[in-house]
């Protein structure tokens, strides 16, 4: 029997995968789901969005439409909220965000280098997303820390399931789950709203836009406010610590990246192909529908196989091979596809290159300590180290390039 290809408790089941690719490219869980494990099926799926609908509650969990996370959200209302979501992470001005995001990058390696190693998960990859979307939001710099706090809150806890469900019950919803959090988003908005002249930020941008020919109001507000948060920390965050983990692993590809540092941005993407942050999306199905002979009948959830699809071998040639000489290198789909591919995207690809070329500009060798074994991260749908112990040395100042 097949492993269960949602259960990544033990880390993605690859080799269950290409299983499944070859014998049941469409294939029914043990928990009832269904599972898209081929590229072309999973890329076909992601641009069907009048059956497939994003969805990581359970099965029977209703929300209020104010407290739908943008990826929930049905068109034609979607699209609208998105083009608010993408005035924040739009790419000019991302492109504004690097030296930000290099200077943060070089004050937290400081400590590492001068210790001589730590784990580079807890003490550089998760403080990098979580504030740069703090930065972002317009949070003050006291405050960055406490995102990635409530980031892992948020994502870790009962939210998913724990809002309205059919029967009328309520739940804890996202106040009860991180009510600190809920505040403090609440007292910026309140804030900016009292503001003669508030601050040009995306806070500010939320309330003065309409959508439908009204503006959100502060509950649909905070709930954006939060998925901005989720996605760009939880997706960046295992985006960096997969590029620092090859890297850390393969002394020949490090000294290799120090001499031809513009194999960088090719390395993001293949590492986004070879180990997607996300492995799977998960979608409610809408509507029956027909894929590789199989009816996937209406309610039910299906899971896209990302990881999977990254790797299947009627598009790559060697799939499970880490390469850099791949045609076409962003030919993947980790960030998803279709009309709502993943808007932040752009900014998790240059927070991914700004950490590894500022990581490989202040360490001369590094390696994974001694025993070291991967261990998942709790959210079921991330593919990530939860933790990466590591030796280093410091590179010579003089050829470490300036922090701006």
């Amino acid at each position: 029997m097949v492993a269960d290809p949602l259960d990544a408790s033990a880390g993605v089941p690859y080799e269950a995968l290409a299983e499944l690719r070859t014998v049941c490219p469409v294939s029914r869980t043990p928990s009832g789901a269904y599972f898209l494990a081929r590229r072309d099926d999973v890329l076909a799926a992601t641009k069907n969005i009048a059956v497939f609908q994003a969805s990581f509650r359970a099965a029977g969990v209703v929300v209020p439409a104010e407290e739908q996370l943008i990826s929930e959200i049905p068109e034609p209302r979607h699209g609208k909220i998105r083009r608010i979501i993408n005035s924040a992470i739009a790419q000019h001005r991302i492109s504004r965000v690097e030296p930000f995001v290099r200077a943060l990058c070089h004050e937290l390696l400081d400590q590492i280098v001068a210790r001589g190693g730590g784990d580079l998960v807890a003490d550089y990859v998760t403080p990098i997303p979580a504030t740069v979307i703090a930065h972002l939001l317009g949070v003050d710099p006291a405050d960055h820390a406490r995102f990635a706090e409530w980031s892992d809150i948020v994502v870790q806890s009962t939210y998913a399931t724990k809002n309205r469900r059919a029967d009328g019950v309520d739940g804890e919803g996202l106040a009860g789950v991180a009510p600190d959090f809920t505040a403090y988003l609440d007292a910026m908005i309140a804030e900016r709203k009292a503001s003669a002249d508030p601050p040009d930020d995306f806070v500010t941008r939320l309330i003065n836009t309409e959508v439908d020919g009204e503006h959100l109001t502060e509950l649909g507000m905070r709930t954006q406010l939060a998925f901005l948060l989720m996605s760009g920390n939880e997706t960046t965050r295992h985006l960096i610590a997969n590029l620092l983990e090859t890297v850390c692993t393969d002394a020949a590809l490090f000294a290799r990246l120090r001499a031809e540092r513009e194999l960088v941005p090719t390395l993001v993407e293949e590492s986004l192909r070879h180990d997607p942050p996300i492995h799977v999306l998960m979608r409610d199905c809408l509507a029956d529908i027909t894929i590789e002979g199989v009816t996937i009948p209406a309610g039910v959830k299906v899971g896209f196989g990302l990881a999977s699809a990254n790797r299947d071998e009627r598009t790559y040639g060697d799939p499970d091979e880490f390469r850099l000489d791949r045609p076409n290198a962003k030919d993947h789909l980790a960030f998803g596809g279709g009309p709502h591919v993943c808007p932040g995207a752009s900014l998790a690809r240059l927070e991914g290159r700004v950490a590894l070329d500022v990581f490989i500009d202040r360490v001369h060798e590094a390696r994974i300590d001694i025993g070291y074994q991967r261990e998942p991260v709790p959210v079921f749908w991330a593919n990530g180290p939860r933790r990466l112990p590591v030796t280093l040395t410091g590179a010579a100042r003089g050829t470490s390039r300036p922090n701006c």
